[in-house]
């Protein structure tokens, strides 16, 4: 691959990691009006409307795929549904630095996925690269609270299981756009699928409880849209670069979080052993980079 056409993969990567840490700063804000339970409705119903509006205008639906468009949608039953859950959870146990830090464990699932089903192959620098990554969130474990925040250790499970939900989708979407290179629709269709899980999940009961906050509401479709952006892209650059490349990089997004939590969210900045958690982590991130 040419350097030209190495570059675009990687700034859509990064630009997705831009977003996902925009979506947890956001999200802070909307659950001071909304409790999570009810957040995800919007969240993934206002990224589901921005994303069949564009696919309308920018998707070549002439080369549609069915096979592709299964894949999409087996996908979209727990991408993005069900990291949205779990993220906003762990965003309200933990807050977006150490929530969003935690995430940067996505690439071991991500990796070892493309190895056992598509045959990618890791360095021995790639293996280094992982290790200093369980290692970095094996300190934010130890102690990274922001903000007078504690918790058990359990509620790291939480960004964990969104981390390998984020992870172990990315050879299925790969596979799918190698059938159907529409990364916008693989995107609609997914987010079709996962509003109705959340519709089945939690409709009835926000039905009941009326109309939410219309500051949460508002809050939580902004969090929809940069999310929703954030999927685009990151499909996007694994229809362009290999799975290696393109995970660690959006495992990047900790350190934007921790970038705008301390312009945004004042209250939220990291102990010395949570920073500490960060780097050994992103150097990690760097080392799977550089192997690639």
């Amino acid at each position: 691959m040419s350097g030209a056409a190495n570059l675009a993969p990687v700034l859509l990567a990064l630009a997705a990691a831009f977003c996902f840490a925009l979506a947890l700063i956001l999200t802070q804000y909307g659950l001071r009006t909304m409790p999570s339970w009810r957040s995800p409705l919007y969240s993934i119903g206002g990224a589901l409307v921005v994303a069949w509006g564009l696919s309308v205008v920018f998707v070549d639906w002439r080369g549609f795929s069915l096979e592709a468009a299964l894949i999409f949608a087996a996908v979209g039953c727990i991408f993005p549904v069900a990291v949205s859950i779990l993220a906003v959870r762990s965003n309200e146990k933990l807050g977006p630095a150490v929530s969003g830090a935690v995430g940067n464990v996505t690439p071991v699932f991500a990796v070892l996925g493309a190895v056992l089903f598509l045959g990618e192959r890791l360095g021995p620098g790639q293996v280094a690269g992982l290790a200093m990554v369980v290692g970095g969130v094996a300190l934010l474990a130890l102690r990274g609270g922001a903000g007078g925040r504690t918790w058990s250790v359990w509620v790291l499970g939480l960004p964990l299981a969104a981390a390998l939900v984020r992870g172990s989708i990315q050879p299925a979407i790969k596979t799918g756009l190698a059938l159907w290179h529409e990364p916008l629709a693989a995107a609609a269709i997914g987010y079709t699928m996962s509003t109705v899980v959340i519709l089945s999940l939690v409709g009835r009961r926000a039905w009941r409880a009326g109309p939410g906050h219309p500051a949460g509401v508002r809050w939580f479709l902004a969090v929809g849209f940069a999310n929703g952006t954030a999927t685009f892209l990151l499909y996007a650059a694994l229809g362009l670069g290999s799975i290696a490349l393109v995970a660690p990089l959006v495992a990047l997004f900790p350190l934007f979080a921790v970038v705008l939590s301390f312009f945004f969210l004042r209250g939220e900045q990291l102990h010395a052993v949570g920073l500490l958690g960060i780097v050994v982590s992103v150097a990690g991130v760097i080392l799977l980079l550089v192997g690639t």
